[in-house]
Parts: structure tokens; C-alpha cells; sequence
């Protein structure tokens, strides 16, 4: 495996960049977009399944094992990049 070394820079205040920061850190580790919809959901071998929820910024895990966890728009990309991570490494 190799190593994924993240960098994401503190966005402005009052800036919105939606969640493409986690988007790009997941293609990175190996999680394809979906074909339909390749910026909204991003799926790992794993069967591990991220995705964009609404316009608001909120977004969802769906676990190998079954679990889900939903995260609200102000939750950093690094939690959510790390959950998912660890998601898929089962």
C-alpha cells in the first residue's frame, strides 16, 4: 500500500468549496466516482460507498459492514477522509 499524504489548505471565512477536497483525496486513495454521478458519490473496492447528500454540503458513509454515518456540512475533510479510510480497510 502505498502512502497518502493529504494536504488541504484552510478555506477563507465565509468560503464554501463544497466537499470536491474530499472527493480528490478519496480518488487519490483508490475510490472511483460513480458513473452517473462522479462528484457526488465515490465508491472503494471495499464496497465502501461515500456520497454528497442535497446542496448542502452534508454527506454519508456507507460501511462494508453495514454501518452508516451521515456528516453534517461543518464536519472537516480530514474526519471525513479519515472515516472513510478506515471504512475501507476491512
Amino acid at each position: 500500500m502505498t502512502d497518502l499524504h493529504l494536504i488541504i489548505s484552510r478555506p477563507e471565512p465565509g468560503e464554501w468549496i463544497g466537499r470536491l477536497d474530499v472527493v480528490e483525496a478519496l480518488e487519490a486513495a483508490g475510490w472511483t466516482g460513480d458513473d452517473d454521478m462522479p462528484l457526488n458519490i465515490l465508491r472503494h473496492p471495499s464496497g465502501a460507498v461515500w456520497a454528497v447528500v442535497g446542496d448542502t454540503g452534508d454527506s454519508g458513509l456507507d460501511c462494508p459492514n453495514g454501518a452508516v454515518i451521515g456528516f453534517p456540512s461543518d464536519v472537516p475533510t480530514v474526519v471525513i477522509v479519515a472515516a472513510c479510510l478506515a471504512a475501507a480497510e476491512v
